[in-house]
């Protein structure tokens, strides 16, 4: 595993609710010209023709994570969390099926640094129907340091009564921490839920606010 991390430790202060509405934005403030974006997500259906995917593992600030890269750019993230490290790799060959995996250490500690780095364009290679990549799209307008409820993703994509197929995208995410949909929490300001466990979500929004 490459050990990329250079960072202090993430913070072990648990966000409770009152805390978390300081930073609530609403749907009509999602979407901001000013807001910095650097990702650019390309998305597909289906893929024409058979893709090669690398993957490789690195240290992150909250623990070992999986990331994956197509020619097109980064097509998976995840945290290792309480699954095994042949769990998460399996749930990321589901999700690219009759692609051909390849291990890379070199190509992954080359994408892992711009994903710790935030500071360079990176490119986003989703696969997923057209309802997902749009929740998915609609995440990279949430600003760094704000966060917003399932039902305003909803408002925002102009599809109120559709907050459970949203919140279901949502936690189907490919991509974590780069679609930031730990930015996500219940209107009543609870947490909510996290594919990768509630104590990463609790300090990925520690170290953002």
């Amino acid at each position: 595993m490459n050990n990329l991390c250079k960072k202090k430790e993430p913070s072990n202060l648990e966000i409770n609710e009152e805390a978390l509405k300081l930073y609530l934005i609403n749907h009509n403030s999602l979407f901001q010209e000013n807001y910095p974006q650097n990702i650019k997500m390309i998305s597909e259906t289906l893929p024409n023709t058979t893709l090669e995917i690398r993957y490789g593992w690195f240290d992150s600030p909250y623990g070992p994570m999986l990331l994956s890269s197509t020619e097109k750019g980064i097509c998976g993230l995840a945290f290792k969390s309480n699954l095994s490290k042949e769990e998460t790799k399996l749930n990321l060959f589901k999700h690219w099926p009759n692609a051909k995996f390849h291990q890379s250490d070199k190509l992954i500690t080359k994408h892992a640094s711009s994903v710790l780095e935030h500071k360079t364009s990176l490119n986003i290679h989703m696969l997923g129907h057209p309802f997902q990549t749009n929740v998915w799209k609609a995440l990279l307008t949430i600003p760094i340091g704000k966060v917003t409820t399932y039902s305003d993703v909803a408002c925002y994509l102009k599809n109120p009564r559709a907050v459970r197929a949203i919140a279901s995208a949502i936690g189907k995410n490919p991509v974590c921490w780069l679609v930031p949909c730990h930015r996500v929490i219940r209107k009543s300001g609870g947490l909510g839920g996290y594919r990768w466990g509630l104590n990463i979500k609790n300090n990925l929004l520690a170290s953002e606010f």
